[in-house]
Order: structure tokens, then sequence, then C-alpha cells
């Protein structure tokens, strides 16, 4: 395989997957075993009740629109690398430009729909993607300004040395993943023991990988352990007490006497 034609085939599938998986997260909002969906729908009222349209029909109308071009630009980068596979080289090329535009609309109308309801976070992120997808189409098109060359895999001496690394390298990461794994992953539904810092006043420090689990399994036991207590309501530490791991987290449970 010529070294052009496997960057477009690496580009197209890039887009292909990118594009299915953004109209599944459409079609499939809600959360299910190997899928988080992000609620767009919910996303969209919120932002338009934000500018005062409280009325559901704003936010169902732009999300069908941009639903709409997500599943034409995924539909034209799969016919593109179907045409490319057939060696049809136009074909996928008209195709590819094609669904790079409407992938370029799309982000244009996101990047619009960011300034007016003042979210520059998404902004970078969404510009992000519209400058990238202008570069993958240029490098689609102009990758080889020279004779092109046929991508050599023969087995040589550097090739070797470098697969025999790699496949090291590999080896001694998943094994600590593996490890790491094994000893943090009961994290996730192991209750934990609270200190009383105050009177009727306990801390627990989630760690890393707790969750709603966690907390559920705590709560649990802590109402077993303490039956003469109850609990009046439950305080998540300010951030400036928090550690900086991202999924670390101090909860406080407020209790008084039976």
């Amino acid at each position: 395989m010529k070294e052009k034609k496997l960057i477009q085939y690496l580009i197209l599938i890039h887009w292909t997957l990118f594009s299915v998986t953004t109209v599944i997260d459409k079609i499939v909002p809600d959360v299910y075993p190997l899928w988080v969906g992000a609620d767009f729908y919910t996303l969209f009222i919120k932002l338009f009740a934000s500018l005062g349209l409280t009325d559901p029909i704003f936010a169902t109308m732009a999300l069908a629109v941009i639903s709409f071009l997500e599943i034409i630009a995924f539909t034209c980068f799969t016919f593109s690398l179907w045409n490319l596979f057939n060696n049809k080289d136009n074909y996928a090329e008209q195709w590819f430009y094609r669904g790079i535009s409407f992938s370029v609309l799309t982000f244009s109308l996101f990047s619009i729909g960011d300034q007016v309801f003042g979210d520059r976070f998404t902004l970078l992120e969404h510009t992000i993607f519209w400058i990238i997808l202008i570069f993958s189409w240029v490098i689609f098109k102009f990758n080889s300004l020279t004779d092109e060359s046929v991508l050599n895999l023969k087995m040589s001496q550097d090739f070797k040395i470098g697969l025999w690394v790699g496949l090291a390298f590999t080896v001694l990461t998943s094994y600590s993943i593996v490890d790491f794994a094994t000893d943090t992953y009961a994290n996730k539904t192991k209750p934990l023991s609270g200190e009383e810092v105050i009177e009727g006043i306990y801390k627990f420090d989630f760690p890393f990988l707790g969750d709603k689990f966690t907390m559920e399994n705590t709560l649990k036991l802590f109402e077993e352990n303490h039956p003469d207590l109850k609990v009046n309501y439950i305080y998540t530490g300010p951030d400036e007490l928090n550690s900086k791991k991202k999924t670390h987290m101090l909860l406080y449970v407020f209790t008084e006497k039976r």
C-alpha cells in the first residue's frame, strides 16, 4: 500500500468512527452498559432557558438540525471510505470533501452557539475541532507532493529492535495497570470508616475510584454502626479541602441523637 493512501485510510477511519459515535450519542443519550451518552437535550434546554426561551421546541429544533448535519457527515465519510476501498480515489475525495464541509458547518454553528450562550470553554473545544477538520482535508488531498513511495514493512534490524522494545514496554505497562487495578478497584464498593471531627460531625475521606456505590455502602454501614444517631444532612467538602485528584472527595455527615 502506498503511503498517501495509508494516510487517507487512517484519516477516513478516524472521522467515520467519530461521526458514527456522535450520531449514536444523539440516539442513545442515556447511560447503558458499555455506553455513557451525553444528554444533549437537557443541555440544550438549559442553554435556551438561560436566554429566556423556556419552550422546549427551541431545544428540540436545534438538536434536530445538529443531528441532521452529523448524520449527513457520517454518510459522506462512509461513502468516501467505501470508494477509497474500491480504488475510486476521485469519488472518495469528493465524498470526503462533502463530509468535511458539513462537519465544519456543524462546528461553526456550535461555535456561534457558544458565543451566544457565553460558554468560552466549549468555544475553544469546538474551534479546535474546526481547525483539525481543515487540516484533515489538506493532509488528505496534499499529503504527498513528491513521487509516492511504497510503505516498507520489511523486518529490518531496526524494525525488529523497535518491535521488541515496544513489546517490552507494553508488557511492563500492562502489568502495572493490572497490578494497580487489583489493589484499588475494590474501593468502588468498599464502605469507609468515618472519623468524628467534632461532636456529631463525621468525616469520610473517599479514596481513588470511590463513587456513588461507595457512598451508599458507607452510609448504610454508618447507620448500622450508629443506631442511636440520626443523619440530618450530608455536606461535601469545598474544593480547598479536597486533594488535587479529580476523583478524591471529602464527605461530612451531620448527626444528632435520636
